[in-house]
């Protein structure tokens, strides 16, 4: 089984480690657009004002947390999904493969 999360924030980095734990042995992809591991964007006015450093703001701070749970974390941003196909296409080409999807890309503020 194959579980796909579009979203690496704080909803989908908790069931990403729910899935690990209620699903052991299945694969389990992190979909998260930016570079760094999963982090809190709530904690960045801490860094900004120098309260905590940049590392204080990942949402899991032990080395090697997600491969310990067998989860991977896949940078890139979902372009589309293929209900049929059971894949997501990604920004600048690419796709993943799932059996599972969720997507957990939170929400936007009201401008």
């Amino acid at each position: 089984m194959t579980y796909v999360i579009i979203g690496a924030g704080p909803a989908g980095v908790v069931a990403a480690e729910t899935l690990a734990k209620t699903d052991p042995g299945s694969d389990i992809v992190l979909l998260g657009g930016e570079a760094d591991p999963p982090y809190s964007r709530m904690a960045i006015p801490y860094v900004l004002t120098g309260i905590i450093d940049h590392g204080g703001t990942h949402l899991r701070k032990t080395a090697g947390h997600y491969d310990a749970l067998g989860i991977t974390y896949r940078q890139g941003r979902a372009a589309g999904i293929d209900v049929t196909g059971r894949k997501v296409a990604l920004e600048g080409g690419g796709e993943q493969a799932y059996d599972t999807l969720l997507i957990a890309t939170g929400a936007s503020p009201i401008k």
